[in-house]
């Protein structure tokens, strides 16, 4: 006790100096001694994590968890305090969290007592995940993709996804903010993560930093330590751009993979669900819980599928780079030459670890204003319909199509419009006045942009070339509606902070359809030998944060140790 005793003083010291907080001294008295304060429980009680929720990863906290350190009961409520501190007060509230769940403790609660007498279900047991608020969840929180129209309403049952990841013990700890209708609503808005429900999601990094992309509120979440993970959805970039920006890892399956029953959908060719988190391990164990074969979503059942129950077997780490041949795209990168020299260190890298670079590698790109006017076309032809079919299992509300929600949105203008993130409902409008296209037109058009991005266009590039994958320097190139069109996988991992003011940005993997594996390993790989995550905090993510730091690496030697 001597060695704590002195650790105990120097605390006393630095933080009464720092902070003037008696809180925060008690907390650290309690965290350090609970171990032998509470015999009979793994709960520490304490409001100060014996962890560094910015950093750590699923692994850690599912090893601490079965060594009794602290409680799922004790993650919960170290995650719900974070969330109380930065989400909605402070100098750069984040409106990443919608909402959190009220019965999260006691799921806690009982998933400790289940650990204890019948050990762990799987790696998640006990591990508290957002979910993002078009994902179905069939408890006291609301499903509503961010706007009021439906607010409310009753979903029938969990999302699949949900479903899965409540078998395998997961926390479902609250609903993560996102664009309102995942970015589905309005022409002309300056940057994405507002929703009426929701408000504004900013950046942890920057202040008033735009997170990019409809999957905000996961990225920024995660990214914080709001949550030890995330669950996205993606239709073109909405779970790898606001990945990028956040520092973390993002993994968009291939259309199938993940049910998207359950989910708010936009276009059922398209649309896909998958995990975000601080570590390509983290996304690897998560997939292996929501992947699978669903009743209700026909895309899980189709021939071809390539699945597998354990995605962790493919990190290989630095050597899983070895006698990989990757093509790297440049055509249409438009870039700053600071990150331009980031990706080319970064090639170069995985190169000297065995990789065979080809560099560059040409892919056919189309006009941008075209394929991307052809995605707008699919999405909302399928949008009417699916939208229907979604609202038509709804409880207690009487949004029921497209024009119900216009109407909604007319009604409640005050609340449903902001000048700039939310200025129309032009795309719901669109919607409900085209007609001109048939069945047909639609199958004639989707059969095009699938061989543009998929025969003729990743796969082309992969098979001229032999290649395992392609690097995708920014996740805005045209490579991501490619994976749009043929509902093809991309990853992207932490690369590098901008100088001006430490905005991350990540480095894209896409290959062919069901490579998830392969992705998986050169994510990993260049994760393992180019690790940057944690040189920069986000510096709105916590109050004292060097001090916090300080404890945390104080914490971290006295578990080495096993003083607690």
């Amino acid at each position: 006790m001597y060695n704590i005793n002195v650790l105990l003083l120097i605390f006393n010291v630095i933080l009464f100096k720092t902070t003037n907080s008696y809180t925060i001294l008690n907390s650290i008295r309690i965290s350090i001694n609970s171990s032998q304060i509470f015999q009979s429980s793994c709960s520490t009680y304490s409001p100060i994590p014996l962890i560094d929720p910015i950093t750590v990863d699923i692994k850690t906290l599912a090893e601490d968890l079965s060594a009794c350190r602290y409680s799922s009961s004790d993650l919960v409520r170290w995650y719900l305090s974070r969330i109380d501190a930065v989400n909605r007060q402070g100098s750069h509230p984040l409106h990443a969290v919608t909402e959190t769940n009220p019965d999260a403790l006691e799921i806690a609660n009982a998933l400790d007592q289940e650990r204890h007498i019948n050990g762990s279900r799987s790696i998640l047991h006990g591990i508290p995940i957002l979910i993002k608020d078009n994902i179905a969840t069939y408890d006291k929180m609301e499903t509503t993709a961010g706007s009021l129209a439906l607010f409310g309403s009753r979903v029938p049952r969990d999302a699949f996804v949900v479903q899965q990841l409540r078998k395998a013990g997961a926390i479902i700890l609250g609903k993560a903010s996102l664009s309102e209708w995942s970015n589905f609503k309005s022409e002309n808005v300056t940057r994405a993560g507002w929703s009426a429900r929701g408000g504004l999601t900013n950046s942890a990094y920057v202040a008033n930093g735009d997170p990019y992309g409809s999957s905000s509120g996961s990225a920024v979440a995660t990214s914080a330590g709001l949550c030890a993970a995330a669950i996205g959805t993606e239709t073109a970039g909405s779970i790898v751009s606001p990945a990028s920006r956040a520092n973390i890892v993002g993994l968009k399956p291939t259309v199938g993979l993940t049910s998207r029953s359950g989910v708010i959908p936009i276009s059922h060719d398209h649309d896909t669900v998958g995990p975000l988190g601080r570590t390509v391990e983290d996304v690897a164990l998560l997939l292996e819980v929501i992947q699978g074969v669903d009743s209700r979503d026909n895309a899980t059942q189709q021939q071809g599928i390539i699945r597998h129950q354990n995605y962790t077997q493919f990190l290989l780490g630095i050597e899983g780079l070895r006698d990989l041949r990757l093509g790297v795209i440049r055509e249409g990168i438009n870039i700053t030459d600071e990150r331009q020299n980031r990706v080319n260190e970064a090639i170069k890298l995985m190169s000297i670890h065995g990789a065979s670079i080809i560099d560059p590698v040409n892919i056919t790109i189309s006009d941008d204003d075209t394929i991307t006017d052809d995605l707008q076309s699919l999405a909302s032809y399928n949008f009417r319909d699916d939208i229907i079919n979604y609202l038509s299992e709804l409880k207690n509300t009487t949004i029921r199509s497209v024009k119900d929600i216009i109407k909604f949105n007319i009604e409640h203008a005050d609340k449903e419009f902001h000048p700039e993130y939310s200025p129309n409902q032009n795309v719901f409008i669109s919607i409900e006045n085209k007609t001109n296209m048939t069945t047909n037109d639609y199958i004639k058009l989707y059969n095009k942009t699938r061989l543009i991005g998929g025969r003729d266009g990743i796969d082309a590039i992969l098979t001229q070339h032999k290649l395992d994958g392609l690097i995708i320097p920014d996740v805005t190139h045209e490579i991501t509606v490619f994976a749009s069109f043929a509902g093809y996988p991309l990853i992207v991992v932490p690369l590098g902070f901008n100088k001006s003011n430490d905005e991350p940005y990540g480095l894209m993997f896409a290959g062919t359809a069901w490579s998830e594996s392969m992705l998986l390993r050169i994510a990993h790989g260049f994760e393992q030998a180019f690790s940057v995550r944690n040189t920069v905090r986000p510096k709105y993510a916590e109050q004292y944060g060097y001090i916090l730091q300080l404890l945390f690496k104080i914490i971290e030697f006295l578990k080495k140790l096993k003083l607690i």
